[in-house]
Parts: C-alpha cells; structure tokens; sequence
C-alpha cells in the first residue's frame, strides 16, 4: 500500500539532553532525532506539500509531552510523519552508541501515551504505532525475507487495510487497553521495504469496532506483541522501530489534504506490562498469563476494609468511594479496585474509571464497561481465593494479613528531606510509602509505621512519594 524510507542509521545514544531542543521543522523526506525521539517525514515522490514541526520534550519532567508534533499535507500520494525509537538499523544490527538491539518481547513493558487530533480528505488514513522488526535467521515464511511491518491502528478511514491487503489472514483477537482487537497478516510482494524492494509480512491489530477509535490514551504495544505470538504471529529477530505514526494515503492520485497535531506522545520502555488481555486464536479461546510489575507502569492493590454490605455488582450505580469499596460479582466471588497509574486520575479518585486494571486474568467483559477488579476474599470467607501486599508483591513477605484485614486507615502523611539523601516519613499508621520519578516510574517502596528515617540509593533528582489514599508530595533528593 504505501513505501517505506530507507532509514538512516543514525549514530546517537539514549543519553536524555541536557536542553529541550528548539522546534523543527521539515517540509521533504528526511529522518531525524530530536530530544532523544527518533522522527520522520516521508512523502511518496515528494509530491504536493508538506511539513512537520518536532515541538515536544524529552518526556522527563513533571508535566511531560514526549515526541510531539504537527504536521499539514496537501496534494500528497503517500505521507507520513512518526516520532518514537529506533532499536536497530536497517538490517537488524546494533546502532553506535545505543545498546544491543533485540526481539521485541526482551524489551518488556513497551507503552506509549498518546494525545492527537487529525484531519485528512482521504479514507485510506490511519493513527496508530508504526514499526519495523525481523524474523530471526531461518524462521521467516518461504519466499518472505525477514522484515516485518506493523500497526497498531486507534484511527482510521473507511478503508480497513488490515482486512483489505494481499492475502488478508485473521490470526486471532485479544482485548487489551479495554478494546477489542482482531489481528491480521498480509503480504506485500515485491514493495518498497527497509532494505531495496521484497517480499514481506505485514502485521495488523486494528479495533473490531469503529466505535473503538480513539485519538488519546495508553497503547500498551508490548502486550500487541506477546499477543500476536500466542496466534504465530512472532517476531523473534530484533526489533527495528516503535514509533506513534499519521499516515495518508491516495494511490496515484495527488488529492490529499489533511493536518495533524500531536499533543502527547510519551514513549516508555522497560519492565513488564500490568495491562489484562484475553485473546482468541485460531477459535481457541486463551487466557492471558498473569504479568509481573512494571518499572514504568505497576499496578497497585488499594489497602481497604471492605465496607458492609457488600455491593452486589452489576449495579445500576457506579460505587462513588472505590478505594474502600468492594464488590461482589453474580460469581460470588469479591473484588477490589485497582489502579494502573495513580498520578492519571489524580484529582478524580473518586470516580471509577475505564483506565482501571488488574494485572491479571480478566473477569467477565460485562464486570462494567470494562472496568478490571481484583480478586480478593470475601468476608467472613474461611479460604482466601488471592491476597496481594499493599504494593502488588506476594503476601508471603514480612506482611502476611490479607488486604481486608482491619487495619488503621492513614489519615496522616509527611515527609522531610534531610541532607545525604535521608528522608523522615510520618504516618499515623502501618503502610507503604511509593516513590516515583518525574516519568512515573516507580523505583522504590518504603514499608513505614510511626516516625523513621530513611536514606535512600537513588540520583538526585525531583521525585513524588505516594500513599494510598492520600495526595503524593513532591520532594527534591540531594
């Protein structure tokens, strides 16, 4: 359907700059890095005109827009314009001055958080992650080389290109970021590659509903990969590119006209996905299995006391207390609310939100509306069906009381940096003190009760401490 650059293997390392670099823009093909994002602008031919402007960050400070952009086209072919990484060069090797490039799924959690608002006279237009990876030696299809293209497609046109393209095969489907996506491998003969011109696969996950496109939210395109290799869909050589991508596309007709703006496009890489999945393949109906914490992304149990009664769940009502709420299913079985990223629903806690997950097997689809809950035992139950410590760690540890134990709530928090890097944490009871960085990533918990010091082996730097319930301090370690 469309051509790909041949991209430049570009010598840089994932040193954060020092400087948020001036904007940028470019008006012909032509790759380049800006603020540790890998970008590109691509246009068929060079026809009609365009431009795209690089104006965004480094995605490390406390209110971080990653590789943004805004881009116009008009009277185009094919054009595209993406920000994100780079893992590899062109024929799969390692880049100078980065680390060692490898299979997709040794990368761990893989996410990008996106914003955008598009327009384009074209049907043939897609949103999405874009990307390039390889089979390893030997295990690409007969006649295939090894390179494969992907989507990951949150908007588009009419024009399904996943079900449109070259031998068109569903693979499977799987339910994750609470859309329901099917999957899809094509075949692009003889077509413009990473590499000259060849025969290649392309891989599709694109919403079974329209009603599913979205222009902003969290696309956990780690848990798209452990995915397609449950349907055979691998890519078991290095990964080439992840990138958040616009394309438009019109044939040989140079009638496009279109523009873009790219608010938010943070790009985290590392740890293990939190988010549920449940996936079909080949009519076989299989479970996701249960991930573990993520460096970028952890899921946390709420500490609660189950209030009585129980709510019945469904309800006609959505429970306005979920931190101290739980629930009980039509399967009688109970369960609490989790939270995959506090700091996105600061300031709403109160309302349960569709971002609401579980790092585990999904319960029925119909729980709510996609809302995610966690198991948890019902009182008054003599079995524990599952427990989980305050910060998502197995209860075997020092701290073996269930979470619905009766415990003291916190209603007092503080903290106060002293000099070597030393902290001085008050709580008025038993609890877990979170510590993040300026990206969200969590780098440490802190069991704390009463008064104590603490020093901590972390740079210096801004961070946010975080306990449950209460609004998380900003401190500066020196």
């Amino acid at each position: 359907m469309k051509k790909v650059t041949i991209a430049l293997c570009l010598a840089i390392t994932f040193a954060v700059p020092t400087a948020v670099l001036a904007d940028e823009t470019k008006t012909s093909s032509t790759t380049w890095t800006y603020n540790n994002y890998d970008c590109e602008l691509w246009s068929q031919d060079n026809a009609g005109t365009t431009s795209m402007t690089t104006n965004g960050d480094n995605g490390t400070s406390a209110n971080a827009k990653g590789g943004t952009f805004t881009a116009q086209w008009s009277r185009t072919i094919n054009v595209l314009f993406r920000c994100g990484r780079k893992f590899s060069t062109t024929s799969g090797g390692n880049i100078s001055g980065r680390d060692p490039a490898k299979p997709a799924l040794n990368y761990g959690n893989i996410s990008i958080d996106f914003a955008a608002s598009w327009n384009s006279t074209d049907n043939v237009k897609m949103l999405g992650v874009y990307g390039w990876a390889f089979f390893a030696s030997g295990s690409q299809p007969s006649n295939f080389t090894n390179q494969i293209e992907y989507y990951i497609i949150q908007d588009r046109g009419s024009y399904n290109s996943a079900t449109s393209g070259t031998n068109s095969t569903k693979k499977g489907s799987a339910t994750i970021d609470g859309i329901a996506y099917d999957f899809y491998v094509c075949d692009r003969l003889n077509q413009p590659m990473l590499t000259g011109n060849g025969n290649f696969k392309q891989y599709f996950s694109v919403p079974q509903n329209t009603n599913s496109h979205r222009t902003s939210g969290t696309i956990s395109v780690s848990k798209h990969f452990e995915e397609w290799a449950k349907v055979g869909m691998k890519m078991d050589g290095n990964l080439y590119e992840v990138a958040l991508k616009v394309e438009s596309y019109t044939g040989q007709n140079s009638n496009a006209n279109g523009s873009a703006t790219i608010t938010k496009n943070i790009l985290t890489i590392g740890g293990t996905a939190t988010t549920s999945s449940n996936s079909v393949g080949g009519g076989t109906s299989s479970s996701s299995s249960k991930p573990a914490s993520s460096s970028s992304s952890v899921a946390k149990t709420q500490a609660t006391t189950c209030k009585t009664p129980l709510i019945e769940y469904p309800t006609s009502t959505v429970p306005s207390d979920p931190y101290t709420a739980c629930f009980k299913h039509t399967n009688n079985k109970c369960y609490v609310c989790k939270v995959e990223n506090e700091g996105e629903f600061e300031g709403n806690m109160n309302t349960c939100a569709s971002g609401w997950v579980w790092d585990g097997t999904q319960i029925a689809s119909n729980l709510t509306d996609g809302y995610w809950y966690y198991e948890v035992p019902c009182p008054g139950s003599s079995t524990q069906s599952s427990s989980s410590a305050v910060d998502g760690s197995s209860s075997s540890g020092e701290d073996t009381e269930p979470i619905l134990k009766n415990r003291i709530p916190v209603t007092h928090f503080s903290l106060q940096t002293l000099s070597d890097k030393t902290l001085r944490l008050e709580a008025n009871a038993k609890t877990v003190v979170e510590i993040f960085d300026l990206r969200g990533n969590k780098v440490t918990s802190l069991n704390i009760s009463g008064s104590q010091t603490v020093k901590l082996s972390l740079p210096s730097g801004v961070y946010f401490a975080k306990v449950h319930g209460i609004k998380s301090v900003r401190f500066v370690l020196k």
